[in-house]
């Protein structure tokens, strides 16, 4: 799972930077420009070097990536499956019992009642 996630928030990366390719290329294939600072090329080389790790690394997950989310499809498939067929037999079998008040078939006595007592005597 924890991979999947990972994978996920590599994948989103790499498409959020993917847009942004044209005008970082041409940074990234171009030497130091005049204009820019020794302190500039380094993060921008650095950003060009861990934008490439990036990209091979999302490569190299993609097939890791598609087995897992078959692996996921067929888990989730078999569940349901296996959710509707306990359905279906629970539903089968409480339709064959008899909803309601389950039969008492033991003997019953009459039991009398105890007498109610006279009402109390008036206070003296």
């Amino acid at each position: 799972m924890k991979s999947l996630v990972v994978l996920s928030l590599v994948g989103l990366v790499v498409l959020a930077m993917s847009g942004e390719a044209n005008a970082e290329r041409a940074d990234c294939d171009g030497g130091k420009k005049p204009e820019d600072s020794d302190f500039t090329h380094f993060f921008k080389n650095l950003g060009c070097k861990v934008k490439q790790g990036a990209e091979d690394v999302a490569e190299a997950a993609k097939p890791y990536a598609d087995k897992i989310s078959d692996g996921a499809k067929d888990l989730g498939q078999s569940v349901a499956h296996q959710y509707d067929v306990l359905k279906h037999k629970l539903s089968d079998e409480g339709s064959t019992t008899p909803r309601g008040a389950v039969p008492y078939d033991a003997p019953t006595e009459k039991v009398p009642l105890a007498p109610i007592a006279p009402s109390p005597p008036p206070a003296l």
